[in-house]
């Protein structure tokens, strides 16, 4: 009874394997964008470090009233 089930399920099984078969291989890819971005951003960031020192932004905080 539980073999027939199972044999039942087959293909929906498979369909579940192929969509995270799929979904990790997006998953690396985004990694290894994210990996190639940090490293330009770390190369961005060393050298806005060194010309924006003294940059600042005021944002105005206005109090909340009941």
């Amino acid at each position: 009874m539980i073999l027939k089930n199972i044999r039942n399920l087959i293909p929906y099984f498979l369909l579940i394997f192929i969509y995270f078969f799929f979904v990790n291989l997006e998953a690396r890819n985004d990694k290894h964008r994210v990996r190639n971005s940090e490293r330009e951003n770390a190369l961005d960031d060393h050298k806005s470090k060194i010309t924006n020192k003294t940059m600042r932004i005021e944002i105005p905080v206005i109090p909340y009233d009941k």
